[in-house]
């Protein structure tokens, strides 16, 4: 068999050090970025935000993340482990051949191939961090590895090109296989998030008029709170924590409800429409009105943008389809479809442009009057209105969620409990639950 010619260009043993060094950190602080996830969706603060304390839970459960996880087992942070324990491998099995005086050209271009890889993802990356807004510190400093790396393995290394092609492309595959199959179990182990998680949990709600299990009072906050699986008992329980231990404001006459003014419970939400948790918690209220009994709860909706142009609480001022999707929002209030509009707004949150805002409401409101509505002075009133009465609440984020006047959280089991008993928090059953998490944060 013809062998190759050994390559023109030879990689330095410094530069291949440097290498393992950059893919060891990348290693690190992506194993960080996966206990962090961990902590966000057991509902701790995450350390590594940027720009605001929710921002790196937020990419990790947006739409993006949360379909890569879904269908392959691995969160985002899991890839990027993937990605370093290949980037670390690779140049030090070629270090070690030099060093015995081995053949390592394949190797040298699995090396560059696996650096491409991982200099194409951080792009996409990015392209997705600058759609959300939202800025983690630890991501960012990832996608710098990365990138360094690829400045050594592909512009340093240039002359050498891709010699033995297929047999390095072959044993970058082989790594990232190998890579894969050693996380996946912890992969699988990862948890989604508390509201996916319990959202999924609603789902078999309405099979609690079964029997009780055995030991467990025969009422239907009982049989729920004991169908829960141990994490969400215990996400429960820090909820009500939050509830319990926060202030109430009498809630006056709502501007507009979802459901009957009598209602035992009045649900009153607080949503900025780029906000991923806000999306999940308009979707958890769509369910729990099919799950609750009729007329057991009202939805009160109110704004809360993150922009600084119409919100004196937010410093800065960047993305204009925050105020006017609440401007928008106000203005179809009362109006049968409202919901329905929310729902579409959410649904393109990501990439909702302000002619969509308005050509999202065809046959809720002519452009014409949505523009003048919009516009008007009582518009503004009504969201100044809501964005002071959140500010009350020493709102830190979005979805702000209130019970009766009260703060509680948007997790779904949480709301569900609350439902069933008119807003009560001192039931038998939730003297089951684990004892709360004081430091807990959620939303």
């Amino acid at each position: 068999m013809k062998k190759s010619p050994p390559p023109a260009f030879t990689p330095s043993p410094g530069s291949l050090a440097g290498l393992v060094a950059l893919g060891g950190l990348t290693a690190l602080l992506s194993l960080f970025l996966w206990a962090e996830l961990l902590q966000a969706r057991a509902g701790g603060a995450t350390s590594c935000a940027l720009s605001d304390p929710k921002a790196c839970a937020e990419l990790w459960d947006g739409p993006f993340a949360r379909i890569i996880q879904r269908f392959t087992g691995l969160p985002v942070a899991g890839w990027g482990l993937v990605w370093a324990l290949c980037a670390t491998a690779l140049p030090l099995l070629a270090l070690r051949r030099a060093a015995e005086g081995a053949p390592r050209a394949a190797w040298l271009s699995a090396v560059r191939i696996t650096s491409a890889a991982g200099v194409l993802t951080t792009f996409v990356l990015m392209a997705t961090v600058l759609q959300a807004r939202a800025y983690c510190l630890g991501c960012i400093l990832t996608y710098l590895l990365v990138l360094a790396y690829g400045g050594i393995a592909l512009f340093g290394w240039r002359p050498l090109g891709l010699p033995e092609r297929d047999r390095g492309l072959f044993l970058s595959a082989a790594a990232t296989v190998a890579a894969f199959g050693l996380l996946l179990y912890p992969g699988l182990k990862t948890a989604s998030s508390s509201s996916t998680a319990g959202r999924e949990a609603l789902a078999g709600a309405g099979s609690v008029a079964a029997p009780a299990p055995t030991g467990v009072p025969d009422d239907d906050v009982s049989r729920f709170v004991a169908s829960l699986a141990p994490g969400l008992r215990q996400t429960l329980s820090d909820s009500l924590h939050i509830y319990r231990s926060g202030f109430a404001i009498p809630p006056g006459p709502a501007r507009a409800l979802q459901g009957p003014a009598d209602a035992p419970l009045r649900v009153t939400e607080f949503t900025d429409i780029r906000c991923g948790h806000c999306a999940e918690l308009h979707e958890t209220l769509s369910a729990l009105g099919r799950e609750a009994k009729a007329g057991s709860f009202s939805v009160e909706p109110r704004q809360f943008p993150l922009d600084g142009a119409c919100n004196p609480h937010i410093r800065q001022s960047s993305d204009p389809v925050r105020c006017l999707t609440a401007q928008a929002r106000i203005c179809v209030e009362g109006r049968p479809g409202a919901m329905e509009y929310a729902a579409r707004l959410f649904a393109r949150q990501a990439t909702l442009t302000s002619a969509e805002v308005y050509s999202l409401a065809d046959g809720l409101m002519s452009r014409q009057r949505l523009e003048a509505c919009v516009a008007s002075p009582e518009t503004q009133a009504k969201l100044r209105a809501d964005v002071d009465l959140a500010a009350k609440y020493d709102i830190d984020g979005t979805p702000l969620v209130l019970l009766n006047g009260r703060k509680g959280t948007s997790f779904p089991p949480f709301l569900y409990a609350m439902i069933l008993t008119g807003g009560r928090s001192d039931h038998p059953a939730f003297g089951t639950l684990p004892a709360a998490n004081p430091s807990a944060h959620l939303h």
